[in-house]
């Protein structure tokens, strides 16, 4: 048994069968993947890693079960190893590359943390486990711990969550965590912190801007999927730095010296993927590099379809909380996608943008 220090959730107790997972090669990685990807860029302290999340989930998966002797108890490790497989700053890649799920199963099938696992469990049921309500659904430790260490890190004033309060108030029917009565504040605080953190941090427009800078030099550099998944991002960095294409080169060096992209447009009226398909292949073929587009997906707030215990029946927390049913139509209100260009290149994709667009 060892004990962890933590900023968000004290001590953090790892058995000894945790530990030997931690210990893996697989998992000492996630020490180099940042949680946040490049919003170190806005938020200079979001430096704040996968590794202590990963712990602070299986803290809250671990105090949860405790409250619910029918969750297995390999869903709690499942807690542990649910982000073993992202990519070099975390999600940013995820459009370029399956997404990190599937390769946290390939982890587990070919690393050697696959053998650690084997001693208590098949790989076949522990992959299973992956898909616990515990971590991942509607309301489930990995949200749990991620809105409220990513707005400690970043600084940000949206994150009091009460977790105690939740935690204590979730019950699991064999099927899938239900909120109690009690628990329906907690619930709604924990998705005011995810709506308010949405627009300032996760969608900030620097983070976003760098991010698809960081995609296209990797884009340019064709680095296979067999190559990106086991690197981490000291890796990364360091091959993209040495590329002998010198558009990648240019690239990574702009975002090592926060030389930005800047906003040709930033808008929150979706064109459409059928759009911005033709967008994205008009201006690689007349600028290149020099341009970006991003076009991320709309947020799906998952959290409204948890299920709270109302006297003898069940109903959806956007059903009870009319603060919740306000948050899920507001939803798409920060949604943006965007073109960034090299500054001396913007007033020609303006140009060239007012044509497209019309």
């Amino acid at each position: 048994m060892k004990l962890v220090h933590d900023p968000i959730h004290g001590h953090i107790e790892l058995d000894d069968f945790a530990l030997r997972l931690v210990d893996t090669p697989e998992f000492q990685r996630l020490r180099r993947i940042t949680q946040l990807g490049l919003a170190f860029l806005a938020y200079p302290s979001a430096k704040h890693t996968r590794f202590e999340h990963s712990l602070g989930t299986f803290y809250l998966a671990k105090r949860i079960a405790g409250y619910n002797p029918g969750i297995e108890e390999g869903a709690v490790y499942a807690a542990l190893l649910h982000d073993l497989g992202h990519y070099p700053f975390s999600h940013t890649l995820e459009v370029l590359y399956q997404r990190h799920e599937e390769n946290t199963k390939w982890f587990i099938k070919h690393g050697e943390i696959g053998d650690v696992i084997r001693e208590r469990y098949s790989l076949g049921e522990f992959l299973r486990l992956l898909k616990h309500p515990l971590v991942s659904g509607d309301i489930d430790a990995d949200r749990m711990d991620y809105l409220v260490r990513d707005a400690y890190y970043t600084g940000a004033a949206y994150g009091l969550v009460d977790l105690d309060r939740l935690v204590r108030n979730l019950h699991y029917d064999g099927e899938r965590l239900i909120i109690g009565e009690k628990g329906v504040m907690a619930a709604q605080s924990l998705l005011l912190a995810r709506s308010m953190m949405y627009p300032t941090v996760y969608q900030h427009h620097v983070s976003k801007i760098a991010s698809s800078m960081l995609v296209k030099a990797v884009e340019l550099e064709g680095i296979p999927l067999e190559e990106i998944r086991l690197m981490d991002e000291v890796d990364l960095i360091a091959r993209l730095r040495r590329s002998e294409n010198g558009e990648v080169r240019e690239l990574i060096a702009a975002i090592d010296d926060r030389r930005l992209y800047k906003r040709v447009l930033y808008s929150g009226d979706d064109p459409g993927e059928k759009v911005i398909f033709e967008l994205k292949n008009e201006l690689e073929g007349e600028f290149g590099h020099l341009a970006t587009v991003d076009y991320p997906p709309k947020p799906k707030f998952e959290e409204k379809n948890a299920f709270v215990a109302v006297g003898d029946g069940l109903k959806r927390l956007s059903d009870v909380s009319p603060l919740v049913r306000s948050l899920v139509e507001l939803k798409d209100t920060h949604w943006r996608w965007g073109v960034y260009a090299r500054e001396d290149v913007m007033e020609r994709i303006e140009r060239f943008l007012r044509t497209f667009l019309g």
